[in-house]
C-alpha cells in the first residue's frame, strides 16, 4: 500500500513537471511570437511610410507637371523661369483672402466678367482678378483712354480703342503686349487661344485682323463699303464672323460675312436691308447667331437664314457664353417695367423664357445659371431649365453683376459682393 502510494506520487510530480516544462516552453513559443508579430508590424510600418512618401513624391509630381501643363497651355513658349513663376503664383493662391465685400469704386468700373474661377474687374487705371476668397490673384495696371476686355477660356484681352494698344492675360501673368497704331471698333478673345480686331483703315471702312494663339497676325479682312462693329471666332478657329454696318441711297442696311481662315475667302454674306445688326456670335462650329433690335438670325452652315422675331418686343442685351448658350433680355412693348429673360441653346432653341414685373438692370450667365438683378434691387438666380435656385435682397441697387460657379459677384456703388446663387430671400450677399 505504501509503495503504490509512492509511486502515485512519483508519478503526479513526474507529470507536473513535465507540464511546467511544457508551459515554459509554450511561454517562450508565445514570446518569440509576439516578438516576430512585433518585428512584422514594425517593417509593415516603415514599409507603409515608404508607400506614404512614395506616393507624396508621386503626388506632388503631379501636381508639379500639371502646374508644367497648365503653364504651357497658358503661356504658349514656356521658359524654366515662366513655369517656376507660374508654380509660384499656385501656390501663393491657396492662401485665402480677406473676404467680402470690397471697396472698388463704382465710378471707377468700366467693365466686370467672370473668367474661370475668379472675376476680372476692368478699372480706369487696372484690372484686378479677385478669386472667391476676394484674394488678389493680378493686378495689372493700364494707362488707356477708352479700354475695352474680351474674356475667353481663361485669357483676357484688354485694349485701348483709341491708340490699338493692348494685352493679353490670364490670372497670374501678362502673355503677350502690342500696339495696332489705330482706332479699334471691337476685339475679341477666342476659343482657341486667337483673337481679333475690326480697326481703321485708310483706304477702307474698316479691316479686321485675326492673330494665331502664338500672336502672329494669320489673316486679315478688309471691307471697303461697311464699318465691321462685331466679329466672332469659331470654337475650333477656322471661321471668323462679322456684322458690318453701312448706308445707301441715305438708307442703313447691315451685312453679316461668314469667312474660311485657311482658304481666306468669303463662305456666305448676307444683307439686311434696313435692319440694325448690333452682335454676332458662334453658337457652334457651324453655327452663326447674328442679333438686331426685336429679333435674331440663325445661319447654319449649308441652310438658309432664319430670322426668329420677338414682335413689338425690344431686346435690351444679349449674352452669350462660350458653351455656345447665350441669353436675351427684352423690353416688352417698350416698357422699362416689364422685363422678360429667355434662354436659349446653341441652335437658337428656346430652353426658358422669365417674365418680371419690373426692368432688368443687369444679367449674367456662366453657361449653368443665369442671375440677374432687377430695378427693386433682388438678385435672383435660374438654372439652365429656369427653375428659380437663388433670390437675394440687395441693400442697393446692383450696377454689374459676374456669374462664377456657386457665386456671383455684384457690384452695388463701390462695393464688390459676393452672393451665393442658391440663397433663399437673404440680406445683400457677403
Amino acid at each position: 500500500m505504501t509503495d503504490n502510494n509512492n509511486n502515485n506520487r512519483q508519478f503526479t510530480e513526474e507529470d507536473e513537471r513535465i507540464m511546467q516544462e511544457r508551459m515554459l516552453e509554450r511561454r517562450q513559443q508565445r514570446a518569440e511570437q509576439k516578438r516576430q508579430q512585433e518585428l512584422k508590424k514594425q517593417k509593415n510600418k516603415q514599409t507603409a511610410k515608404k508607400l506614404v512618401f512614395a506616393a507624396k513624391i508621386f503626388l506632388a509630381a503631379v501636381v508639379v507637371l500639371s502646374l508644367l501643363f497648365v503653364a504651357a497651355r497658358s503661356l504658349g513658349n514656356v521658359t524654366f523661369s515662366k513655369a517656376a513663376d507660374y508654380i509660384s503664383q499656385s501656390i501663393s493662391n491657396l492662401k485665402p483672402g480677406d473676404g467680402y465685400p470690397v471697396e472698388v469704386g463704382s465710378g471707377k468700373v468700366k467693365d466686370m466678367q467672370s473668367m474661370g474661377d475668379c472675376v476680372a474687374v476692368l478699372r480706369d487705371d487696372n484690372v484686378m482678378m479677385l478669386n472667391s476668397t476676394a484674394k488678389k490673384l493680378a493686378d495689372y495696371t493700364h494707362s488707356y483712354s477708352k479700354p475695352v476686355m474680351s474674356v475667353c477660356s481663361g485669357r483676357m484681352l484688354l485694349t485701348d480703342r483709341t491708340t490699338g494698344r493692348y494685352f493679353i492675360a490670364d490670372s497670374s501673368d501678362i502673355l503677350h503686349e502690342d500696339e495696332l497704331n489705330t482706332e479699334i471698333y471691337c476685339a475679341v478673345m477666342g476659343r482657341k487661344g486667337n483673337y481679333a480686331f475690326s480697326c481703321g483703315a485708310e483706304d477702307a471702312s474698316s479691316i479686321v485682323k485675326v492673330y494665331s494663339s502664338d500672336y502672329e497676325q494669320e489673316f486679315t479682312f478688309k471691307c471697303v463699303a461697311e464699318y465691321i462693329i462685331d466679329v466672332s471666332l469659331s470654337s475650333d478657329g477656322k471661321q471668323l464672323a462679322c456684322i458690318g454696318l453701312g448706308a445707301e441711297n441715305a438708307a442703313l442696311y447691315s451685312k453679316i460675312y461668314i469667312i474660311d481662315i485657311d482658304d481666306r475667302s468669303v463662305v456666305n454674306e448676307y444683307r439686311l436691308d434696313g435692319t440694325n445688326l448690333s452682335n454676332v456670335f458662334f453658337s457652334s462650329k457651324n453655327t452663326v447667331i447674328a442679333v438686331g433690335e426685336s429679333s435674331y438670325f440663325i445661319i447654319e452652315k449649308g441652310e438658309e437664314k432664319r430670322e426668329i422675331s420677338f414682335g413689338g418686343n425690344t431686346i435690351a442685351s444679349f449674352t452669350p457664353f462660350e458653351n455656345g448658350n447665350f441669353s436675351i433680355v427684352l423690353t416688352k412693348y417698350g416698357s422699362i417695367d416689364s422685363g422678360v429673360v429667355a434662354l436659349f441653346d446653341s441652335k437658337g432653341e428656346e430652353e426658358f423664357t422669365v417674365e418680371l414685373g419690373c426692368d432688368v438692370e443687369c444679367i449674367s450667365y456662366d453657361g449653368k445659371t443665369v442671375c440677374l438683378a432687377d430695378s427693386d434691387n433682388v438678385l435672383y438666380s435660374y438654372n439652365s431649365s429656369g427653375k428659380l435656385i437663388g433670390k437675394t435682397q440687395l441693400e442697393m441697387s446692383a450696377q454689374r453683376i459676374a456669374v462664377s460657379g456657386k457665386y456671383c459677384y455684384t457690384l452695388c456703388y463701390g462695393d464688390l459682393l459676393r452672393c451665393d446663387v442658391k440663397t433663399k430671400l437673404t440680406q445683400k450677399g457677403e
